[in-house]
């Protein structure tokens, strides 16, 4: 019989498997049937930093309703997402809802004179943190599974463990339904000498009354909030810790050397750790960064520290420590300090110079990390939720994007009529960074600022992410390095970029004709400058 070959095709093999889906695709991946690949993906990684540019609007909208410039901001991190709080000038306290873009509450003359600093307090955040601590404790006891049970699972048990057991899981609901029930409480402080505490769900307008009023000698300058317990401190010519039920500080942080300080100094910023609870940092007009642990309750160690370059700060300290505090002397001061949320020996610091810088608090030695961009002071920085970006605010009126470990910004963003931005802020989804500037505005921005805001298909996300990919992978090449790495800023920051390049590299002429023309018998290798990074502690005192 003779046989006879036939063309057999499965349809599954080349036809859509839905109406939605698309025809599958045969291909034919040798190398030497793509002679030009390499090229036809560098043209395409072009042409996607070239639309990641051309969609490039990163303007969401604007909150008006304050009257005055918006000089502080907080989100309330252990409640609504889209909640946040803002002060400004006039002593006006406002609540706002991003995703309706409202202000749901507000409290006229809340402050004689500017708000300086605002915090959320949940009424129940101590008895959340008691829920983790206990279901970790839980999770950590629970019993492994028997010796003769080969599926790995745990054996099941009848009888009074599992009512014990159902018992427990309706007593951990309950609390967590209680917990969730607590309604939010905002706490500000200005330059009266006050700090207050809000009931931000109830009544709202000029008449509001604060749940409680808390008295100090001078005016506050910032404020954190413990992240469990209701314990906050406050800033202003030393470190108050102060209980939510109570009108007087339970106790009074200062360095022993601080009475030698000259008079006029006081405390700029202050931040609670939130992972290691207990530990405590600050920023001084006197150009100090300091570390406090509260289980000490007080000032241990002294450290002084130089930096080459006209740069600097920042910090110290050991997370296993019993008690241990750190003060660090640098050139200019520290306008804000922020830990990040993942990664808690890693202190992020806004300085006075122009630039920020990322910490270690188990080396002292060095700064992990220098950022440069601005041409102003910067006022304010705060990390993303995933700890690896983070955005900072200038008096340059511009406000950027960084991402860890980076030393140049990602993007810049700024408008014709934004003023000084004094505060800024990363939201908790990730997506939005917001920023608010003295011409009393708060302005939503896109973290991305190609992103698109809506619904997104499967088909659409999959050609975003191959476009991406090829961004990463082609970054660093011609066309589209220069793509990524261009921006255009205004007249006065592109001419503020162009003196300050200027004056670096005569400045590096300068020091290197020194070292040529240097007298015989003098070590040229020692008159090198070293990294600008690079700080050098001058004096531990313990």
């Amino acid at each position: 019989m003779v046989k006879i070959k036939t063309l057999h095709r499965s349809l599954e093999e080349h036809l859509p498997s839905s109406s939605s889906s698309t025809a599958p695709v045969s291909r034919n991946l040798d190398p030497s049937l793509h002679p030009f690949s390499r090229s036809r993906e560098y043209t395409r990684a072009v042409t996607a930093s070239k639309l990641e540019r051309m969609f490039a609007k990163p303007f969401v909208g604007a909150l008006e309703g304050h009257g005055d410039g918006l000089y502080c901001m907080t989100k309330d991190e252990a409640g609504a997402l889209p909640r946040i709080a803002s002060g400004s000038g006039d002593g006006e306290v406002r609540v706002w809802d991003l995703a309706t873009r409202q202000s749901v509450w507000y409290a006229t003359g809340a402050h004689r004179g500017m708000v300086k600093a605002l915090a959320f307090s949940h009424p129940a955040a101590g008895e959340q943190g008691r829920i983790e601590r206990a279901q970790g404790e839980k999770n950590r006891k629970r019993k492994r599974p028997r010796l003769g049970d080969k599926t790995g699972k745990t054996p099941i048990r009848h009888g009074a463990d599992t009512d014990d057991e159902s018992d427990d899981q309706e007593e951990d609901d309950e609390i967590v339904r209680s917990v969730s029930r607590g309604s939010p409480r905002l706490l500000s402080c200005g330059v009266d000498k006050t700090v207050k505490l809000w009931d931000v769900t109830a009544q709202k307008g000029n008449d509001v009354k604060p749940l409680q009023t808390y008295v100090g000698k001078s005016g506050f300058n910032s404020i954190s909030h413990h992240r469990y317990d209701p314990v906050f401190a406050t800033a202003s010519h030393s470190i108050d810790i102060w209980d939510e039920t109570k009108t007087a500080p339970l106790s009074t942080l200062k360095f022993h050397s601080t009475s030698n300080l000259s008079t006029g100094e006081h405390i700029v910023c202050v931040a609670f750790n939130k992972s290691e609870t207990s530990v405590l940092a600050s920023s001084g007009s006197d150009r100090t960064v300091c570390l406090y642990d509260l289980r000490s309750g007080k000032a241990v160690g002294r450290v002084s520290m130089t930096v080459s370059c006209s740069v600097f700060e920042l910090l110290s300290l050991s997370l296993l420590a019993k008690s241990l505090s750190t003060h660090l002397l640098l050139q200019m001061r520290v306008n804000q300090l922020v830990f990040n949320p993942l990664q808690p020996p890693v202190l992020l610091c806004a300085s006075e110079d122009h630039n920020l810088y990322t910490f270690d608090m188990r080396n002292l030695s060095t700064t992990t990390q220098m950022y440069k961009g601005h041409v102003g002071a910067v006022m304010s920085c705060d990390w993303a939720p995933t700890g690896r970006e983070f955005v900072s605010g200038s008096y340059d009126r511009t406000v950027r994007l960084w991402t860890a470990g980076e030393g140049k910004s990602r993007d810049t963003y700024h408008t014709k009529r934004m003023q000084r931005v004094f505060t800024s802020l990363y939201t908790l989804d990730n997506r939005f960074v917001l920023s608010g500037s003295d011409d009393s505005n708060l302005r939503i921005w896109k973290a991305r600022a190609s992103d698109k805001l809506g619904v997104i298909d499967k088909r659409e996300q999959a050609r975003k992410e191959y476009r991406d990919g090829l961004r990463d992978k082609w970054g660093s090449v011609g066309d589209v390095a220069k793509l990524e790495r261009q921006r255009f800023m205004p007249k006065s920051i592109h001419n503020a970029e162009t003196l300050r390049r200027t004056m670096v590299e005569a400045r590096k002429k300068k020091e290197e004709n020194r070292r040529k023309h240097a007298p015989r018998g003098i070590d040229r290798e020692k008159l090198k400058p070293k990294p600008a990074k690079k700080g050098v502690i001058e004096q531990v005192e313990s």
